[in-house]
């Protein structure tokens, strides 16, 4: 692939993150009643072995949603959060006062999930006017590299790329990190970037 293939796929994959972090944004200033800010999304395609170098170690117990693609089986979500940092989370995103446990928690997680994942599968419809849907978000909770360790098997993958979403939130000087890792069947990018005639 040339440089300016490679740059071509970056900024396509960088624009649907810009609109699906918009519609995102839009969608959690309803859920918690007040005006949601956003950064500059981060977009990354990583080697599989990459991912525990730079990003998240393989040991960390984390709590994953995870989401799969449902028709044509394009591939699997997952939104990775440390137990702890998904309690706070809790706390910026459900009313103040109201009384929290691991169950109010995990539905909680999961609903932002839901959110992210529906907002950017929303963007790549805009521009591939395609309807993609994504099943019913499923929480579980185990040392990051043994969940995408199976994910990344069950979708058949072993040398291909795992796509990295990330978007900052704020609201009311509170961030909101919202960070999606996206495992493609093999060829579901290529087949993606194709409709986007690229």
């Amino acid at each position: 692939m040339s440089d300016e293939q490679a740059l071509l796929r970056y900024d396509a994959l960088q624009e649907i993150v810009n609109i699906g972090g918009g519609h995102a944004a839009t969608s959690l200033s309803k859920m918690i009643g007040n005006k949601v800010d956003m950064d500059v999304p981060f977009v990354k395609l990583m080697p599989y072995e990459e991912v525990f170098r730079t990003v998240q170690a393989e040991d960390d117990i984390v709590k994953v949603v995870l989401s799969k693609l449902l028709g044509n089986d394009y591939g699997v979500f997952l939104f990775v959060i440390k137990p702890e940092d998904a309690e706070q989370l809790a706390h910026i995103l459900i009313p103040e006062g109201t009384k929290t446990d691991d169950e109010l928690i995990d539905s909680t997680i999961k609903e932002l999930s839901n959110i992210l994942v529906q907002s950017f599968l929303q963007a790549v419809i805009q521009l591939i006017d395609r309807p993609l849907i994504a099943s019913v978000p499923v929480l579980t909770m185990d040392m990051f590299g043994s969940i995408l360790s199976s994910v990344y098997m069950e979708q058949e993958q072993y040398n291909n790329n795992i796509i990295i979403l990330k978007n900052n939130f704020y609201s009311l000087g509170h961030v909101i990190e919202g960070s999606l890792y996206f495992v493609p069947k093999p060829n579901v990018l290529e087949q993606l970037l194709k409709r986007l005639g690229i």
